[in-house]
């Protein structure tokens, strides 16, 4: 039996105190962010490329539609925050966390992902394709119709998520654990799910995926 591995996530590291800024004053930075805290604002629709943001706490800010793509997060706390169909394609992410955000239609295409937590999170349509991710965890999350094909996992969790039609096509499931998360419909590569866990109800419907008739008793 595949054994559950134990998750060495790193959590953020935040100063004691932080500056106040306010959202609008991000573009105004010669392409550092560091030490502060955004308390409620709308960016949305900006082009934030390749900004690096370190030690920086978002409340309440929204993002929704902008255009972050490579840029750097380190450190950096997202708190129920718009991040609706941001474009974060070959962004990174180092000891960040996500919590109860809207994340739908956001994409992290190619982005490289550690030690991250997306917690309690409305997460449908999102996209990590192509993304390599690492001690990341998604807690409680919706992320229902995602795409997170040919994707690199390095001890990567889904506790109570709902990945209904999710599309891990070419992903390495191998030790990833997705017994406490419900799906009805879901995409895989037959070679790559052994050593995936599952529940017994999930088995029986991997069966079917696998063209075995599964009888009722």
């Amino acid at each position: 039996m595949t054994k559950k591995k134990v998750s060495k996530r790193q959590k953020p590291k935040l100063s004691v105190a932080h500056k106040a800024m306010r959202v609008e004053a991000i573009l105004d930075n010669e392409g550092y962010i560091e030490k502060v805290r955004i308390d409620g604002g709308y960016m949305t629709g900006a082009e934030g490329e390749r900004l690096t943001f370190d030690d920086v706490i978002f409340k309440d800010v929204s993002f929704a539609g902008s255009d972050f793509a490579g840029a750097e997060f380190v450190d950096v706390v997202f708190d129920t925050c718009d991040l609706s169909n941001v474009n974060f394609q070959g962004a990174m992410f180092h000891r960040c966390e996500i919590v109860n955000s809207k994340l739908t239609g956001a994409d992290f295409a190619n982005a490289k992902v550690g030690h991250t937590l997306l917690k309690e999170c409305d997460g449908r349509y999102i996209n990590f394709s192509f993304s390599s991710m690492k001690e990341v965890e998604f807690a409680e999350c919706n992320l229902t119709d995602g795409d997170i094909y040919e994707s690199s996992f390095n001890n990567v969790q889904f506790k109570v998520c709902k990945l209904d039609n999710i599309n891990f096509t070419e992903t390495d499931l191998n030790g990833v654990d997705l017994s406490d998360s419900t799906y009805d419909r879901i995409e895989v590569t037959l070679p790559k799910i052994a050593g995936c866990i599952v529940s017994k109800d999930q088995a029986i419907g991997f069966a079917r995926v696998l063209g075995l008739s599964v009888k009722e008793e």
